[in-house]
């Protein structure tokens, strides 16, 4: 038989070679085990890390969700407040309207009151 390259010949370098393909298993296995370790730990270090940021969101979402009710309490007092402006505003346009009013009426007063007064001053003068 021919001897094929790569593999030992002979009973003492059998055993030799055995010996080295199991350390290389070894080292394999060994390095496949401090993949692994390296591996589950960062698992950890993701989970803790989602968790992490689903604690932030669900606070997020509580300050939105307060947020959103302080805005919507301002808002509801905006129109409040908005009304009530309109309420006056109407009142000062009427109130305006009757103070032009008497404004009007008072001064066709003072005029008939200023002719009844030369009237009755030439009648003063017209009698004396």
């Amino acid at each position: 038989m021919a001897d094929k390259p790569g593999l030992p010949t002979g009973g003492g370098d059998d055993a030799g070679g055995i010996m080295a393909l199991l350390e290389r298993v070894a080292g394999l296995m060994d390095s496949v085990q401090t993949t692994q370790q390296r591996m589950e730990e960062r698992q950890l270090e993701l989970e803790n890390t989602v968790k992490t940021i689903q604690t932030d969101i669900i606070k997020l979402t509580n300050d939105h969700a307060n947020t959103s009710s302080t805005v919507d309490r301002l808002l509801e007092k905006t129109r409040k407040v908005s009304r009530h402006i309109k309420d006056v505003r109407v009142r000062v346009e009427n109130q305006n309207v009757r103070v032009k009013k008497v404004e009007a009426t008072q001064g066709d007063l003072l005029a008939k009151n200023k002719f009844r007064v030369v009237i009755y001053q030439v009648r003063l003068q017209t009698h004396t």
